[in-house]
């Protein structure tokens, strides 16, 4: 059985979180920059394909080389036994990440990447490919680093976000990769204790949690992968992995330990879709609810959200009270808890008026991101506050 490498990327902040799943999961993995790297059987990347909640993309690698010149990217593109890997009937795409003295536009780089695999497919074929940009049959993914290129295969096609089945969202909703990243690093998936997100939107967090759950594969319902075309696809072994990810799925629990509360019914209009599409809606307990009425479950659990944070100076003084409530709230209604806010606003952070006792630096998106953890006593403060 060949032994193959593998690329999983993932949100910067997140390796450690992702190798540590890819574990849990019968996939030993080493963070790296932005992505995750494991060895293995087909069978191996093809679980993390199917399997991984927290990975933006599963690369397999097929060659990697010094880059000196872009005449060099070219002749070992053209190295790579492609008639191996792609049907010269089929689609290509070419997306390039990174850049070099030598290599100093994306565009070019993956032009002379298109070139390499045309050239080496019409030598072996008399027949090219057609590349399109847009839902390519086969997607090859170039990183130049340190004049040093490594060309892999894209597995995933779409990014692993998209979990199929499409999504109602709410505004500037988390990617569901991330999402299971800030839940991964609370600790809950292991644990698996009570899950609330009092101000949850269309229920990111709480898919992703209830989807964990329930056994639920995040890629089952995936209609569309960028190994379809792939010549040394193996169907079989796809069809036996995905027969075992349903025998994997668990009835809903009587009674829900997974809530979600927001103030904007509409919200929970979408969060509710989101659910239905997955047939998750029984294990996830929605209320309409502001967050200075909050009603805490009995017991204590894991509390998680990802308030607003602003984008110009206006929109952040107006967000002020909104992170005071919630410190409060969390202080005086969620005893012996513990809660986590992802916030990309430091000033607003500020505004909890509690001490974090640890900080996880995210991106999301562009933005430079905190998850911040702070422990509730299980005993109610003294003093002035909000009840």
């Amino acid at each position: 059985m060949a032994d193959y490498r593998f690329v999983a990327t993932v949100a910067p902040g997140a390796e450690e979180a992702l190798s540590a799943e890819l574990s849990s999961l019968g996939i030993p993995a080493k963070a790296g920059i932005a992505a995750v790297l494991f060895q293995g059987s087909l069978e191996a990347g093809l679980r993390a394909c199917l399997h991984s909640r927290i990975a933006s993309r599963v690369l397999l690698e097929l060659s990697h080389f010094p880059v000196r010149s872009a005449d060099e990217l070219f002749r070992s593109v053209k190295r790579i036994p492609w008639h191996e890997h792609i049907d010269p009937d089929s689609t290509i795409a070419v997306d390039f990440l990174g850049r070099s003295g030598i290599i100093r536009d994306a565009r070019f780089g993956a032009l002379k990447t298109k070139d390499g695999i045309v050239d080496r497919l019409r030598a072996e074929t008399g027949r090219r490919p057609s590349v399109s940009p847009q839902q390519p049959d086969v997607q090859i993914n170039v990183h130049l680093r340190n004049n040093h290129a490594t060309v892999a295969l894209d597995l995933s096609g779409q990014p692993l976000h998209l979990r199929g089945r499409g999504r109602a969202t709410g505004p500037a909703p988390l990617r569901e990769t991330l999402a299971a990243a800030l839940l991964w690093i609370t600790g809950w998936p292991q644990q698996q204790r009570a899950l609330l997100d009092p101000m949850c939107g269309s229920a990111t967090f709480l898919s992703e949690a209830a989807g964990w759950a329930a056994g639920l594969a995040p890629g089952l319902h995936r209609e569309r992968w960028g190994f379809d075309a792939w010549k040394q696809h193996d169907p079989f072994l796809w069809r036996a992995l995905q027969h075992q990810a349903r025998q994997q799925l668990r009835d809903p629990p009587s009674s829900p330990t997974i809530l979600g509360r927001d103030r904007a019914g509409s919200s929970l209009g979408a969060a509710r879709s989101n659910l239905m599409r997955y047939s998750l809606e029984a294990w996830v307990g929605l209320a309409v609810q502001p967050l200075e009425a909050l009603e805490a479950p009995d017991g204590a659990g894991v509390m998680i959200t990802n308030p607003p944070y602003g984008v110009r100076l206006g929109q952040v003084n107006e967000l002020h009270e909104l992170y005071a409530t919630l410190g409060d709230t969390m202080r005086r209604r969620l005893l012996g808890w513990d809660c986590w806010i992802f916030c990309g606003e430091p000033a607003l952070a500020k505004k909890v008026g509690l001490r974090a006792n640890a900080r996880h630096p995210l991106k999301n998106g562009p933005i430079d991101c905190r998850l911040l953890h702070y422990p509730i006593a299980a005993s109610a403060p003294v003093g002035r506050g909000r009840s």
